[in-house]
């Protein structure tokens, strides 16, 4: 079960927001924040350049199972090596890893039996990629020929993809380990030899007539498998330059991924943010880290300190910053004229297969629902007893409650019985991951941080890594990096390797289905009206950061590249001032308008991926549609998941949706989400005035 994605991460792609103790599906990335290294890398995993591959495989949105952007896969599927080190390990704790029962660990040995079966299986995969490069020129041959090589590549890409997975789990487990430490970059190096080595195939693929590869796989089954990436090959041909030509934009890369690289620099290491007074009144220097925390005090006068420090220094740099920002819209648009696409939304969506109507479905229809947002801000205003809403009071809970530490045990039984709607055999499977060492469960000194789902089309099972303590985020986060896992297994049991992966858009669809019927599961059997507004706040939260902060996201990324497109001068100023509208837009008139919270737009990452942010508002609505549905008992629903589930990267991701019945190309899954968005904000205005009435229910 192969790697080709990255690992499907709590706080990695997304670096994520917390929403009120909850997990949102958004986290961090609702605030806008990010780690350097992660954005680095997530740069080099989604290349600018629409017909660079994301991976060895011809399928441009391809993801391989089990995995979301993390460093160690990025080394074969984009050709770049992040070393390990740069990585975040868990503050340490007093338990070490031996006063851990067995079962709450990980079992390594089922990868490889020790460290030296890994170097036997290590120097295997060195052989196999020496004969991948001596098989340039033959692939035009005969059928066999062709079949041969694909066969070759795609166990290939397998038996490194194990290697590296073995020695990332081992390196996360301790990464103070220098032995561990130094596998895992071998792994890396190793996997970008095989990127180099493969790097012929698709081009040569492209010079075989299609009704010459069309004979071929009439009269051999087993090439036939490979039906649809041929087809997704041939779909590139018109985009396809001449070899020289394809070889100078090649030679671009480095260059025009510099933008990225400086925003990324400046932001995490060169601009001096502010130091501020904390709620005890000590001196607290402003970092990206401590912002996040610090935007959610109960404390206005801390989380309005913080949040107009922060952005005072990016409006004072508005004009270095939209330089930066420019040149990166630029390189857009240089990739997508040299390939013949009509704008940069349409060649960054051409991998995948989405066309542009998807995203303009998505704007339009969340800007037609604004009113429920404008109700929302209104109702926060009312409750927090505001002349104004701010933007630094947007994330600052609106009800307090004490919430008891839950015990592991307890947490997986409660997430089991909640998923019982997917019906025995994926409760089944569910209860096997648990009990079966599929999860390294604690904290221990200098594990990695965070939590991720991750895993080879080879290997036994997914692996999840988590740092649980007890919290609910925690017990969501279980729930969430379990959907992932699950829709892996499903993918590698039914799909051969070349299609056993799944697209972005398509990525964090099964995590959120199965956060929607937790949150269900657990509204209603909240033992009070406090547990049940707590909850209701958590998921409203997660609506608001994931579905219309992130649309506004993807507008403020569309606006910016039609002017560019249009000759217009993206201008600090003329940035600032059009962020400062869409925020108005979108909040309504209870919010006050900062200036200096105008320039957020120039502290965004999101912006130096291309066309990226928009996946996280689709995703949640196509999880909430689908949630919803199997909530209801509607016929057919749990079985379509299921086939959604298992259909990997056998289709494009629009058609793959389908399959749960989910048509995102239509307003409907984004105004179901909008319904559901309302129906949360009665629920909660409702339970709040008959708490504060004092008729709270037990």
């Amino acid at each position: 079960m192969s790697s080709k994605v990255g690992i499907r991460e709590s706080g990695c792609e997304g670096v994520r927001e917390e929403c009120n103790g909850e997990r949102s599906v958004a986290r961090l990335d609702a605030l806008g924040v990010e780690d350097e290294a992660w954005r680095e890398v997530s740069e080099r995993r989604r290349p600018s350049d629409p017909l660079l591959p994301y991976s060895l495989t011809p399928s441009l949105p391809s993801a391989r199972p089990w995995m979301l952007g993390l460093i160690v896969c990025v080394a074969i599927y984009g050709g770049t090596t992040v070393s390990m080190a740069q990585q975040t390990a868990a503050p340490p704790k007093e338990r070490t890893r031996d006063q851990i029962e067995a079962k709450y660990k990980w079992n390594l040995a089922e990868l490889y039996a020790d460290v030296e079966a890994w170097e036997a299986g290590f120097a295997a995969a060195q052989q196999k990629i020496e004969k991948l490069a001596g098989m340039k020129g033959t692939l035009g041959k005969s059928a066999d020929s062709l079949l041969s090589a694909l066969k070759h590549r795609d166990d290939t890409i397998a038996d490194v993809d194990k290697l590296v997975v073995y020695a990332g789990l081992a390196y996360h487990l301790d990464m103070s380990n220098s032995e561990t430490a130094g596998r895992s970059d071998r792994a890396q190096s190793l996997a970008t030899r095989a990127s180099e080595a493969m790097s012929w195939m698709v081009p040569e693929i492209l010079t075989l007539p299609s009704e010459t590869v069309e004979s071929w796989m009439k009269d051999s089954a087993e090439l036939a498998v490979y039906r649809h990436m041929f087809a997704d090959i041939d779909r590139q041909r018109k985009h396809t330059l001449s070899a020289r030509e394809e070889e100078l934009l090649a030679m671009t890369g480095d260059v025009t991924a510099s933008f990225g690289t400086i925003f990324g620099r400046l932001q995490n290491t060169d601009l001096d943010y502010p130091v501020i007074k904390d709620e005890n009144g000590e001196d607290l220097k402003l970092t990206n880290a401590k912002y996040y925390q610090l935007i959610y005090s109960p404390d206005r006068r801390v989380r309005r300190d913080a949040f107009l420090g922060m952005h005072q220094v990016y409006l004072d740099k508005r004009n270095s910053l939209s330089a930066v920002l420019s040149g990166q819209v630029k390189q857009h648009m240089f990739y997508a004229k040299a390939r013949g696409f009509n704008s940069s939304l349409e060649a960054a969506l051409f991998g995948p297969g989405i066309p542009p109507a998807v995203v303009e479905n998505l704007i339009r229809t969340i800007n037609a629902n604004l009113p429920r947002l404008h109700r929302y801000v209104a109702l926060r205003k009312k409750i927090m007893g505001l002349d104004k809403v701010h933007r630094y009071d947007l994330y600052v809970p609106l009800v307090e409650g004490e919430r008891d530490k839950i015990p592991y045990d307890e947490a997986t039984k409660t997430i089991l019985a909640a998923l019982e709607p997917m019906g025995s055999g994926y409760v089944a499977t569910m209860r096997t991951a648990f009990d079966s060492r599929w999860i390294d469960v604690y904290e221990t000194p200098n594990k990695r941080s965070g939590a991720y789902s991750w895993g080879a089309y080879n290997a036994p099972h997914p692996y999840l890594l988590l740092n649980y303590t007890g919290t609910a985020n925690d017990r969501s986060t279980v729930a969430h990096e379990m959907g992932h896992a699950m829709h892996s297994w499903y993918t590698c049991k039914a799909q051969p390797f070349v299609y056993g992966d799944y697209a972005t858009f398509c990525a964090e669809v099964a995590s959120t289905v199965n956060e929607v019927l937790l949150a269900h599961y657990l509204l209603q059997h909240a033992a009070d009206d406090t547990e049940r507004l707590l909850i209701l706040q958590d998921q409203i939260e997660s609506i608001r950061t994931t579905v219309f902060r992130q649309t506004m996201f993807a507008e403020f990324e569309k606006l910016i590249h039609e002017q560019a497109e249009a000759g217009q001068a993206l201008t600090g100023d003329g940035l600032c001032a059009l962020y400062g509208e869409l925020v108005q837009r979108y909040y309504g008139p209870d919010l006050e308008l900062d200036e200096a919270g105008k320039a957020e737009g120039l502290r965004i990452p999101h912006y130096y991926r291309n066309f990226y942010v928009y996946t996280y508002a689709t995703s949640h609505c196509a999880a909430t549609n689908i949630g919803r549905r199997i909530i209801d008992g509607q016929a057919g629903a749990v079985e379509g998941h299921v086939k959604f589930l298992a259909a990997g990267s056998s289709r494009y991701p629009l058609e793959v949706l389908k399959l749960a019945g989910v048509d995102m190309t239509t307003p409907q899954p984004i105004e179901d989400t909008m319904d559901l968005f309302d129906d949360l904000v009665d629920q909660f205005e409702a339970l709040y005035n008959r708490r504060k009435a004092g008729t709270a229910s037990p």
